[in-house]
């Protein structure tokens, strides 16, 4: 009759140390515990093969190959008794926890055979992996037995570099930049279909996918892949641009891959103060207590020939409880004009919370202005009112 023994290998790693166990540390970092078991009653190594139980493994390491992570999967080793007498099997250790099915009275008879079957969910990063369990038998030349799954964990996907990030591009020019997304388990990968997040980033994105052979990818163990390529043409807006560019792919694990759009379109006006990180175009003034409310002071800075006849005005803020207001110009020369701007979260303001993604939206401060280069300025504010 032929039994069963279910090792179900989990991927934290516990150490358990049984009796006097022997460590050994290989190429890769990993330990295994092992404990030897005397032999039953009667069993002796001097005995020949007809006085005693004989345990063949004919397999003791299976390698998975590339195992998605996240995945589960698992395989059955063999044991023999070729012996003359029952075979007594249990688990010594293993590498982390585990859970032994049922094996009668732990006995394979003469002439039988089980299965022992390790199984392992890859919840690690990706790399290589390999864990396993040993057994003791009542094979007194056999007493230890090691069975290993080894393979490397990967992302069925991949991209590189991780985002689509324009920089600065001057307003009225345009700007390229690219990813590669790359399929680390299925050779063939499509792209059937795109969409960006926002109208406004739809019109000024041109979005063009092509196939790339292999060797022609930025990780060789990828096995296939595509090239995205992005031109972004500014418009007459300054300030970031951000967005998303979700793909429908064929990946079974992966049919929508999302990948972020960034960049910052600069031109004769910009922006500097206390709170202000212009590689975000944001406005940082943090938490606000409504009782005390808070001013932030920047300067906005207007360069060029028409430095001195270029106008300002507030357009727009979002939330209304946000106020800006622009001060009075003071010309540094004949190309270079600075233009105060104070924002300010009143006193009494109620609880608000604009953070950003993925707590809430941006708060966001519009300007329009007379400049030919630069018809309308977008500073993004990120503030908490509390109460």
């Amino acid at each position: 009759m032929k039994s069963l023994i279910k090792l179900v290998v989990f991927s934290a790693l516990v150490g358990v140390a049984l009796g006097v166990a022997i460590a050994y540390v290989e190429v890769r970092p990993w330990a295994v515990i092992t404990l030897r078991v005397s032999s039953e009653p009667g069993d002796t190594a001097e005995g020949g093969d007809e006085d005693r139980a004989v345990a063949e493994v004919p397999e003791t390491t299976y390698n998975f190959g590339k195992m998605e992570r996240g995945a589960t999967m698992s395989h059955a080793f063999k044991i023999r008794n070729v012996g003359a007498r029952p075979l007594h099997v249990e688990v010594a250790s293993t590498t982390c926890k585990c859970t032994v099915g049922d094996l009668e009275n732990n006995q394979i008879a003469p002439n039988e055979e089980t299965d022992v079957v390790l199984e392992w969910t890859a919840k690690t990063t990706a790399g290589p992996f390999r864990h396993g369990a040993t057994l003791s038998t009542s094979d007194p030349r056999n007493s230890r037995v090691e069975l290993t799954v080894e393979g490397d964990v990967v992302e069925s996907s991949s991209i590189i570099p991780s985002e689509l990030f324009f920089g600065n591009v001057l307003v009225g020019e345009s700007s390229e930049a690219h990813v590669y997304v790359l399929s680390n388990i299925q050779r063939e990968i499509e792209v059937s279909d795109y969409k960006l997040s926002d109208e406004k980033l739809a019109e000024l994105l041109d979005v063009q996918i092509t196939t790339v052979e292999p060797d022609d990818l930025p990780d060789s163990e990828a096995l296939g892949g595509v090239k995205v390529t992005a031109t972004y043409q500014s418009g007459p807006t300054i300030g970031q641009f951000f967005g998303w560019l979700e793909l429908d792919t064929n990946l079974e694990t992966s049919p929508k891959l999302n990948i972020m759009v960034a960049g910052s379109v600069v031109g004769d006006i910009s922006v500097f103060g206390p709170g202000w990180i212009p590689k975000q175009g944001l406005l940082r003034i943090g938490s606000v207590g409504s009782s005390e409310g808070k001013q932030v002071r920047l300067n906005l800075a207007i360069r060029g020939e028409d430095a001195q006849t270029t106008e300002l005005k507030v357009a727009e803020t979002d939330p209304p409880e946000l106020k800006a207001t622009l001060g009075k110009r003071l010309a540094i020369s004949d190309q270079l004009v600075h233009v105060p701007l104070l924002v300010e979260l009143p006193k009494g303001t109620p609880p608000i919370v604009r953070t950003g993604e993925p707590a809430s939206t941006d708060g966001k401060i519009v300007l329009n202005s007379n400049n030919p280069r630069a018809s309308e300025i977008l500073l993004r504010v990120h503030f908490t009112v509390e109460p």
